[in-house]
């Protein structure tokens, strides 16, 4: 009679749950950026003998195909039947909280180069000082050539940092909140120290700073204005725990349901359907610009998919005879910090990937919620495929919420609901997840493509 949720790891062979991480772990490795993430899926496509949806003429009934858009987001599917039937759609976003260098980054003071930087999403900024750094992206020099930078990461590459005050002059700064401690100008990343001496009047460590990456890697001071360049946590993906249960990594948020999505994507059987997996960006800033799930990027591929598979049907008919997937990770109850989640309604650790009726804050504003009528849909499919999972929401009701691609994506008819991995310190540069539960989600993803 009662709803009971059981432990993954008293269910499931446990090395198969701990050989699945082991791929994430070295996916997590690989690609820090969405660039990277957009460079490893299109390879991956590739490989698999998907086609470029730009570059055909026609798109045959089972040609897997992928679009590449400006290297930010990523899309790839399969069509198997008429488009009006409608897709399965899976969402997934491959950006995460980081800190961005400024378009005129470098200055000096007290004898140090510093960057300045601009954090992106939300983050606790005093997480983000006296850590290890890594500075990945891309420059556009003067003459149209294209650097991509990856500093760091390396086993003999140096890294950077941001300085804090030491505790005996902190008196002040301990004293102000949280969100005060340290404020959006004082993370400023350290980047060197030795002044340029020579030929020079005055000693400067800025100049001796832009005179190696000039020799370094072609780069003048003005190239900084072409640039995307991102400084990210660098610390590589950890096992968690005596039992090596839990994995450790930063980006954890999405990229542990993107990573799903693309396994059950290319592992999965799906030869009687249409079904498409997506990889936005800029989720994490409200889904804006136009590699956002705001953007009309779905709308223009679903054109390219009509005309090059010749098929009757327009985009709208084709987006409300659709079922989709938010894929969008979720918070688990912390021992550590009782008290902000109904414990009734709460995701917890090993027990699968969570489902989110609903989204938004303090009145369910800015919501997606899914009916009653699709969540019968989502739970049969789910329990047909022996797949275990939860629900849970984002905190208690006055006090927690956020947003996901949800809301986005049924905005075009579709039906949708969120379901993704819950986290543990969501949103810092190490989050942790279950690796029970990233493989469930995988598991999850592909029963819904499939069934």
């Amino acid at each position: 009679m009662e709803y009971v949720n059981k432990n993954i790891w008293s269910e499931i062979d446990n090395e198969l749950i701990m050989d699945f991480a082991e791929g994430y772990k070295s996916f997590m490795s690989g690609g820090m950026t969405e660039r990277a993430i957009v460079t490893l899926l299109e390879a991956k496509s590739i490989d698999k003998g998907y086609v470029d949806i730009t570059s055909v003429d026609k798109l045959e009934l089972g040609q897997g195909f992928y679009l590449n858009h400006r290297q930010k987001s990523f899309f790839m599917g399969v069509v198997n039947e008429e488009l009006k039937s409608g897709l399965k759609l899976i969402g997934s976003h491959i950006d995460a909280p980081r800190l961005d260098l400024k378009q005129q980054p470098i200055y000096e003071e007290e004898g140090m180069a510093l960057f300045k930087t601009h954090y992106y999403g939300g983050i606790k900024k005093y997480q983000w000082v006296t850590m290890p750094l890594c500075l990945e992206g891309v420059v556009y020099r003067k003459d149209g050539s294209k650097l991509e930078l990856s500093i760091g990461r390396g086993a003999n590459d140096p890294v950077f940092t941001i300085t804090d005050l030491l505790p005996h002059l902190a008196q002040e700064q301990m004293a102000k909140t949280g969100g005060k401690i340290i404020e959006g100008e004082k993370l400023n990343v350290l980047i060197g120290s030795i002044p340029l001496v020579e030929g020079e009047k005055d000693p400067s460590v800025k100049k001796a700073i832009l005179g190696f990456l000039n020799k370094e890697y072609g780069l003048i001071e003005e190239d900084f204005l072409r640039a995307e360049l991102e400084i990210l946590p660098n610390i590589p993906p950890r096992d968690i725990g005596f039992d090596r249960s839990m994995i450790g990594a930063y980006g954890q948020d999405d990229r542990i349901c993107a990573y799903s999505l693309m396994k059950s994507f290319f592992e999965g059987e799906f030869s009687s359907s249409n079904v498409l997996a997506c990889f936005f960006d800029k989720e994490e800033i409200g889904s804006n610009g136009d590699t956002g799930a705001q953007s009309r990027v779905l709308e223009y591929l679903m054109e390219l998919l009509i005309g090059k598979s010749g098929m009757k049907a327009t985009s709208l008919e084709v987006f409300f005879n659709s079922k989709g997937l938010s894929a969008d990770v979720s918070a688990v109850d912390d021992p550590s910090y009782e008290g902000v989640f109904d414990k009734y309604n709460r995701g917890r650790l090993g027990l699968g990937p969570i489902i989110s009726k609903y989204s938004g804050s303090k009145g369910k504003y800015d919501a997606n919620d899914a009916s009653a009528e699709y969540l019968s849909y989502v739970m049969g499919v789910l329990d047909k495929g022996k797949v275990m999972y939860q629900f849970g929401e984002l905190g208690k009701v006055d006090l927690g919420g956020g947003g996901t691609i949800a809301s986005y994506l049924s905005q075009l008819g579709m039906e949708v609901v969120d379901m993704g991995t819950g986290l543990l310190s969501m949103h810092s540069p190490f989050e942790v997840a279950s690796k029970a539960d990233l493989y469930m989600t995988y598991l999850g993803y592909r029963a819904f493509l499939e069934n």
